[in-house]
């Protein structure tokens, strides 16, 4: 195991036991995974995109066949395999260059509007951590915050790197969010 990290270029201790070095190498193992198909497409000067699981907001392929299972919903009355078929081919037919550009444009400006809240994300995130960080160090002596602490904290948060986030700040990247 130590061998591997010390090949991946990973820092790990050598005081580390095998239940903490198999922990570590499961978090970084993805990063060294080459596919064989991989480079069979750059050597056909292709390059592999790699999209998240379960976002069909950013797969043009996922909301056509959003559209195609909708049209073979809207147009089956049968509900015989042959015709299922049929109306599957007929609306991929039906979908032109355009109607793919229209759905790769609207990925693009998802995608652009994701980037645009990030800060929003990285700042809730921040922000919770930060109070639970806080809740330890501002409780009185049974172990528990004030309401109005938790209020005062959840309204005007300081990061450590000393940026104040405000509750308006949050509420104004959310509502870009919806």
């Amino acid at each position: 195991m130590q061998t591997w990290l010390r090949q991946k270029g990973i820092e790990f201790e050598e005081t580390m036991l095998k239940p903490e070095l198999y922990n570590l190498i499961k978090k970084c193992k993805d990063k060294f995974k080459k596919f064989n198909i991989d480079a069979i497409l750059n050597e056909a000067g292709h390059s592999v995109l790699r999209l998240p699981p379960y976002h069909p907001d950013l797969n043009p392929i996922e909301m056509a066949w959003s559209q195609i299972k909708s049209y073979v919903a809207c147009k089956n009355v049968t509900w015989n395999l042959t015709c299922i078929i049929e109306l599957i081919h007929e609306k991929v037919n039906l979908m032109g260059a355009t109607e793919w550009g229209k759905l790769c444009t609207k990925v693009k400006e998802i995608e652009a509007d994701y980037c645009k809240s990030d800060h929003v994300v990285d700042m809730m995130t921040e922000t919770f951590a930060i109070h639970i960080g806080d809740h330890d160090s501002d409780s009185d002596e049974d172990g528990s915050s004030s309401d109005d602490e938790m209020a005062t904290s959840s309204t005007n948060t300081a990061s450590s790197s000393g940026f104040h986030v405000t509750h308006d700040d949050l509420m104004e990247g959310v509502s870009t969010l919806l």
